[in-house]
């Protein structure tokens, strides 16, 4: 699949995944599964666990018809396609999400629901080749008045599957691996036929663009710089003021669904610091928080509080040194405490912690489970498994081979970003306290940290950010396999495990793939390339009378249900 390199470095995602029975046993590892995950685990009892949707839900009739809802974004983006490459790290897709629909919906546990308002039905009709069959909604148009129909459907697979290189896209993941499109009995139904079965089918089967669109690489590419791609939703882009950083989009005319109860939303472009300020006294009303604006505007309004999507982890590089030792990367992963990591990442939001137990799903998310008793914190078994290493403790406590080489690693750290150096100086504490030398060395920061550091691999340790998403398991594999992935920054890419993806990938039963994830994620963990460790809380404030919006972990607003409850 083609992705963008700088792309890649910023399109950290997390993954899900697992299977049971599928290795490569030719490439050395053992195919026997790991042994069982031990009774004491780092997660959050499911009763004192942040809810998945936290925002206000009131059906319709209690929401007031009218209204403005003045919401904001940090950034301007540069191109208002979101399938171009140069909208993939920016604000695109949750500006114009009021705007645009989908025949799939996604729900609050991560699963998914046909949407009426554009699909009559999305089904697999066979399974050998997975073959998916979308009849549409008749009455659904493109922002200008033209039936979204099965040519819309062939012109976006083709745009998007990277056979063209003339159209700039995010990623051809998932669109590549389809080998046909083909139009139904009508305009308004088709059939997408997939080269081999994928789980993640639901994401690929529906126009995100108009046939036009898809049919132009200058228009797809270069034609919406100022202004937004063709709306199928209930609202409509009305304007864009570059110079005020001002987004304005009112109700869609043309809309065919229930009518949408706000008169106006608008967007302004604002750094997280102002958005709060603006917040506070009146200007906005619903904003993101953090860390640093929590106490600014936790006083104003309601806070909501939903699990988290965005989760922090320690990257061991075991391409090198020490590390290219199994036994010392479960040491490593041993030695790491979780829990006041998470308390440090969920107190200055006011949330609980909520330790992270997998690699592949989130807490919240439909098939989770926290498979990390294996690298369960635990000095004295990191200690057992450094000694059978044959690293040894001196009189100073630190640690050091048989022939007296120093166990030390290094662990870059971003400049000015003190959440980063927060979490590294922890690691960095708990390593040392079992033996092992860590040095802390200041790094670029920015996309330079991935460019410079990451990507070339010139570090041990590394810890940042990754995010989560309700179909993470096509996202998740290449940050695990091939070892030339270029998002792949462990080091090794062992076959059983490229081979439990494809497995995991390729099971259509749900049940039976929320096994194949859960038993991935004990592989994964068995090699601790990685060191899953807390999950960053959403946080919103908003109005006290906004409804059915605001702190979520994957369930998408209806539009047409948003807006201000009646009064009295």
């Amino acid at each position: 699949m083609r992705s963008p390199l700088a792309s890649a470095a910023s399109l950290l995602l997390a993954g899900s995944l697992l299977l049971s029975g599928c290795t490569d046993s030719s490439s050395g590892e053992s195919d026997q599964p790991p042994a069982a995950a031990s009774s004491t685990t780092t997660s959050t009892p499911a009763d004192q666990a942040l809810p998945s949707t936290a925002w206000r839900d009131a059906p319709p009739a209690d929401v007031a018809p009218g209204g403005t809802l003045r919401l904001a974004a940090s950034t301007l983006p540069t191109n208002f396609n979101p399938l171009q490459v140069d909208s993939a790290n920016s604000d695109a897709a949750r500006i114009l999400a009021p705007t645009t629909g989908s025949a799939i919906r996604i729900t609050a546990d991560g699963g998914w629901t046909v949407d009426p308002d554009y699909a009559r039905s999305v089904e697999v009709v066979d399974k050998d080749p997975l073959t998916v069959k979308v009849d549409l909604n008749r009455d659904a148009v493109w922002q200008g008045g033209t039936s979204i129909t099965a040519q819309d459907m062939v012109a976006f697979w083709k745009a998007q599957n990277g056979s063209d290189d003339a159209f700039e896209v995010v990623s051809t993941a998932g669109y590549d691996a389809i080998s046909a499109v083909t139009p139904g009995k009508d305009q308004f139904s088709y059939t997408v036929t997939f080269d081999e079965p994928t789980a993640e089918w639901p994401l690929y089967v529906y126009p995100r663009l108009a046939k036009n669109v898809s049919s132009s690489p200058k228009l797809f590419n270069q034609g919406f710089r100022k202004r937004a791609i063709s709306a199928n939703g209930p609202y409509v882009v009305s304007s864009i003021d570059t110079r005020k950083g001002l987004i304005v989009q009112r109700p869609n005319p043309r809309w065919w669904g229930d009518k949408p109860k706000l008169s106006r939303i608008t967007w302004n472009i604002a750094d997280a610091d102002l958005q709060a300020e603006a917040y506070v006294n009146g200007g906005l009303d619903a904003v993101d928080l953090q860390a640093s604006t929590y106490a600014r505007a936790k006083g104003t309004g309601v806070v909501q509080r939903a699990a988290g999507i965005e989760w922090s982890q320690v990257t061991l590089n075991a391409g090198r040194g020490a590390l290219k030792d199994v036994e010392v990367r479960r040491a490593v992963a041993h030695a790491i405490n979780p829990v006041p990591i998470a308390v440090s990442a969920a107190k200055p939001l006011g949330a609980r912690p909520a330790p992270l137990g997998s690699l592949l799903l989130l807490p919240g998310q439909r098939g989770y489970r926290d498979s990390s008793g294996q690298i369960a914190y635990d000095p004295d078994r990191a200690a057992r498994l450094l000694d059978r290493a044959g690293y040894r403790k001196g009189a100073d406590g630190m640690r050091a081979s048989k022939d007296g080489t120093p166990l030390r690693l290094v662990l870059p750290v971003p400049a000015e970003t003190p959440t980063n150096s927060a979490r590294a100086k922890a690691i960095a504490a708990d390593l040392e306290a079992v033996g092992i030398r860590v040095r802390t060395r200041s790094a670029p920061s920015g996309m330079d940290f991935y460019e410079k550091i990451v990507i070339p691999l010139d570090f041990d340790l590394v810890t940042f950010q990754r995010r989560g998403s309700a179909f993470p398991l096509t996202a998740a594999k290449p940050l695990f396999y091939p070892i030339d992935s270029a998002q792949n920054f462990t080091g090794i890419g062992p076959r059983r495990i490229g081979a439990g993806f494809d497995t995991v990938l390729g099971t259509l039963n749900e049940k039976l793939r929320i096994k194949r994830i859960a038993k991935l994620d004990e592989w994964l963990l068995q090699e601790a390339p990685v060191v899953p460790l807390a999950v960053t809380p959403i946080v919103v404030a908003v109005r006290k009378d906004l409804a059915n919006y605001g702190a979520a972990q994957f369930e998408q607003p209806d539009w047409t249900r948003v807006g201000f409850t009646k009064k009295g």
